[in-house]
């Protein structure tokens, strides 16, 4: 399961950068834009760290995690189940019964075939939800890189995870995206606590004074 996971991640980082490697974007590693006329620059981003590193990515992951580990869990529990019905009949199965030592393989049978059905509904969930939670993210990340990249007068960025000979450490502005990503988008705020509610406390010192008892009449 872990397997799928990582691979989910790779093959989905690479999806979610696909608009933005393609389309015309810009910003200097080192700095300043180029004059009026000139070419735009060339730039490298690791499309896989912005799917792993920046806050929607690490949302994202968390939710494909969460799930893996709901899908291992269902999965264990009926391996353990087939594995205990096995072992059961081949502890007991020679003493039983005819009709019950069969009733028992037909068991052990059903829940071998039911835990290997479940191994595939699972690969086919993770997968889904893998590509839904790329789909989400690039709907999130890609305008705010493609700004960022138009912005600082880019022609042309490449991923690095596609097989490129040599490029300038300078070239590499993933730091810089990743910046722009995670202070643009903003994160689920924490609750506010009872002070921050706007509701001020009373003062211990602030109590109305006592009105004083008028004297009884003779």
């Amino acid at each position: 399961m872990r397997r799928v996971v990582i691979s989910i991640l790779a093959v989905g980082a690479a999806a979610a950068m696909a608009a933005q490697n393609s389309a015309p974007a810009g910003a200097p590693a080192a700095g300043a834009a180029p004059s009026s006329g000139s070419p735009g620059l060339v730039g490298i981003i690791n499309s896989q760290r912005l799917a792993l590193e920046s806050a929607p990515g690490k949302e994202a992951v968390g939710r494909l995690k969460k799930l893996q580990d709901q899908k291992k869990d269902e999965l264990d529990k009926v391996e353990r189940e087939a594995r205990e019905l096995v072992q059961k009949l081949q502890d007991q199965g020679q003493s039983m019964p005819a009709d019950k030592r069969e009733a028992l393989e037909k068991q052990a049978d059903d829940k071998q075939k039911a835990w290997k059905r479940m191994q595939e509904d699972a690969q086919r969930d993770l997968e889904e939800a893998q590509r839904k939670e790329m789909a989400a993210l690039e709907n999130r990340i890609g305008p705010i890189v493609k700004d960022f990249l138009r912005e600082k007068h880019f022609a042309v960025v490449l991923d690095s995870r596609a097989g490129i000979i040599y490029a300038d450490e300078a070239t590499d502005v993933t730091e810089d995206v990743l910046k722009r990503i995670n202070t643009t988008i903003a994160l689920p705020q924490p609750k506010p606590s009872a002070e921050g509610t706007g509701k001020a406390p009373a003062s211990k010192g602030a109590a109305a004074p006592k009105p004083t008892p008028e004297p009884k009449k003779q």
